[in-house]
């Protein structure tokens, strides 16, 4: 009843009318499905990484503070458009999410190849906004659907999902239900802000389609650019966001999960928090090794000693204005100055507390 009178306070009867409408037609969609075959396939899910740790990377901007080259031997599920983050990593992600109607129909463009790479992929089969997802791809053997629900809890009886306002929610369960009893989660800032360079598509909703390259609240300007569509990230919506990860940290002991903040700038303060850089026991040479992989692997540098060669040393972000090649420059101004690089150039690190920039010509054809 509470969100129903702030629905009407905010959007108006018209937008109230259409939400209860469509949830009334998702009810009857869900139902109609013959769910038993979906079903019996999640069952060969259960505890299947029993007792493992896992990473779960939200998108926020502070992914380009974290060597996420640490990563490359550990379980990872990763949301939505983190494949734009490939062209910097020497990894790719174990499990890849998306439950968002508006990008779910982006990225089930290419969610073959994104099949092709990890080792599972987790869509909503009927989104509960009433997009039927499933007619829209060809059956996949590591694809598993979601049956999303509404109501505040934290399902363990999976494909069942409770919404919690964003697909991290979701992934939480899914990991629970995988079996693991470890969780450090990195990349949720949960610092929005309002994107305005922007139109929207449905009158009196948060549904959004973007005109520039210029997305705030990601680690890429282009992660929600130009004609991407998603929802506007309002207050109330980021608060819900917040009030499901609190209930999420009271519960989590009833499941046997531990989940810990691993990030930078996070607004999320209801679990324990850790140092992701203090978390792994690597020596010099392998964080040299890893940092080296991720160039070999998207560049034709084969380390970063091959790349210094043929780079310049920048030492402030203006210079990069009269920068033709290859640079370099230190890790806080690398971050700020990957907005409008990120474009020329493709960015790597932190390493060193430096960010390396290499010309987008330079790129591997691999790529």
């Amino acid at each position: 009843m509470n969100k129903i009178v702030i629905t009407l306070q905010r959007e108006g009867f018209v937008v109230l009318f259409k939400k209860i409408f469509r949830r009334a037609n998702y009810k009857i969609k869900r139902h109609l499905k013959n769910n038993k075959p979906n079903r019996n396939r999640w069952r060969h899910l259960k505890g299947k990484y029993k007792g493992e740790r896992v990473f779960l990377l939200g998108n926020g901007p502070s992914l380009n503070k974290t060597p996420l080259y640490f990563l490359k031997n550990e379980y990872t599920m990763c949301f939505n458009h983190f494949n734009i983050l490939d062209e910097r990593l020497n990894w790719f992600p174990d499990f890849y999410m998306s439950t968002d109607n508006l990008v779910v129909h982006d990225i089930i463009k290419s969610v073959d190849s994104i099949a092709d790479k990890s080792k599972f992929v987790f869509l909503p089969d009927i989104h509960f906004r009433g997009d039927n997802f499933i007619k829209k791809t060809k059956n996949l053997e590591n694809l598993f659907w979601l049956e999303q629900i509404h109501g505040q809890g934290f399902s363990t009886e999976l494909p069942k999902v409770n919404l919690g306002g964003s697909v991290i929610y979701e992934g939480f369960q899914v990991l629970n239900y995988l079996g693991f009893k470890e969780i450090y989660f990195i990349g949720v800032d949960m610092n929005f802000q309002t994107h305005t360079s922007v139109k929207n598509i449905n009158a009196g909703e948060t549904d959004i389609i973007s005109e520039e390259d210029d997305d705030p609240n990601h680690f890429d300007p282009r992660y929600f650019g130009k004609n991407k569509k998603f929802h506007q990230p309002e207050d109330y919506v980021v608060n819900f966001i917040l009030n499901n990860l609190k209930y999420l940290s009271k519960v989590a002991d009833k499941f046997n999960l531990r989940i810990f903040n691993a990030g930078y700038d996070s607004k999320v303060e209801f679990f324990p928090k850790v140092d992701f850089k203090d978390f792994f026991n690597l020596s010099m040479e392998e964080k040299e090794s890893l940092f080296n992989e991720c160039l070999s692997q998207n560049t034709s540098y084969k380390s970063v000693s091959d790349f210094l060669k043929d780079s310049q040393s920048l030492s402030e972000k203006s210079e990069f204005k009269n920068t033709l090649g290859n640079f370099s420059i230190n890790e806080e101004q690398g971050i700020a100055l990957i907005a409008k690089a990120v474009f020329s150039h493709i960015p790597f690190g932190p390493y060193k507390n430096r960010y390396y920039f290499v010309k987008r010509d330079k790129a591997s054809s691999l790529n």
